[in-house]
């Protein structure tokens, strides 16, 4: 986790929450730019989503900009739809991380983390030729996702 005094009005996806994916259309308000970045942890398969840890690989996904006025509502929908509720079992923990856009520009942004255990049979995601981790998984559907 990263400390950031100043206001984040970025959010880091890499799973279901990603253009193209099961639930972009949770997404309230319209970003102001989208665009591809990573971070560091290790993704884990779980089936129909996926589970960001701490680690050391370099893991794919999108970086959402938003507008100031419309990162309170972005944040309280996207909680709810990751079953964050900043309560002991909740699936997923929001978190402030650092992440690296393909410019090479070092910001940060909200993610959502894996809050529990990892389940027996979820699956390392191992690096790609490019050294990134990425879930690649568009067969999901949402009712399938907790």
């Amino acid at each position: 986790m990263v400390t950031c005094n100043l206001p984040i009005e970025r959010i880091f996806v890499y799973g279901t929450l990603q253009r193209g994916q099961v639930r972009a259309r949770h997404w309230p308000r319209q970003p102001l730019a989208v665009e591809p970045a990573w971070t560091l942890g290790s993704l884990y398969d779980l089936g129909p989503y996926p589970a960001l840890v701490e680690g050391n690989d370099r893991v794919l996904g999108e970086l959402w900009q938003l507008a100031a006025e419309d990162l309170p509502e972005t944040l309280r929908v996207l909680d709810r739809v990751e079953g964050f509720r900043d309560q002991p079992r909740d699936l997923y923990r929001r978190v402030v991380i650092e992440c690296t856009t393909a410019t090479g520009q070092i910001t940060a942004a909200y993610t959502y983390r894996f809050a529990r255990p990892l389940p027996a049979g979820a699956s390392l995601i191992p690096p790609d030729s490019r050294g990134l981790c990425a879930w690649l998984n568009f067969h999901a559907a949402d009712d399938e996702v907790p």
